[in-house]
């Protein structure tokens, strides 16, 4: 009997990864109970430091294109394009999600967000933006659906 050998790295396969939501949420909702607030922020730095390290650098150097790229790759990606709308200006990136991707799964899968989860947004964003010496604000955050209004700045 012939053997076959099939050859198949990750980046083969579609990105798609929606249960990732739920077993972050799961983590922030363990580290929340376990640790609080000051956990929960002091968690979620240390991943933004170290997940945003290299798109920090090239934010650096090619400014906030970059970073609107970025965002529209990710929901490019999560098929959720149509949620998401950027205005880039010369030193100014706004970004609004009519509906968060992770949460409305999360939901259809009978899962609650933890209370923790917004700071994936507030705490993540602010650090990225604090590693591309931006400024960063949220103007509006839904809890129930993610609906968000996002500025970055010079």
């Amino acid at each position: 009997m012939e053997k076959l050998h099939i050859d198949r790295k990750a980046s083969d396969n579609k990105y798609f990864h929606r249960d990732f939501h739920l077993a972050a949420d799961n983590g922030l909702y363990y580290v929340g109970e376990n640790y609080g607030d000051e956990g929960i922020k002091e968690y979620l730095t240390q991943y933004a430091l170290n997940f945003y390290k290299l798109i920090a650098e090239d934010v650096k150097k090619g400014g906030l294109g970059v970073l609107e790229k970025r965002f529209k790759t990710v929901y490019e990606k999560e098929e959720w394009s149509e949620y998401l709308h950027t205005t880039l200006a010369e030193e100014k990136l706004v970004i609004k999600i009519d509906k968060c991707p992770a949460i409305t799964y999360m939901k259809s899968e009978g899962h609650v967000p933890s209370p923790w989860y917004k700071e994936l947004t507030y705490t993540v964003y602010d650090v990225l933006a604090k590693m591309c010496d931006l400024k960063f604000t949220v103007v509006s955050y839904s809890e129930e659906d993610g609906k968000a209004e996002l500025v970055f700045e010079k």
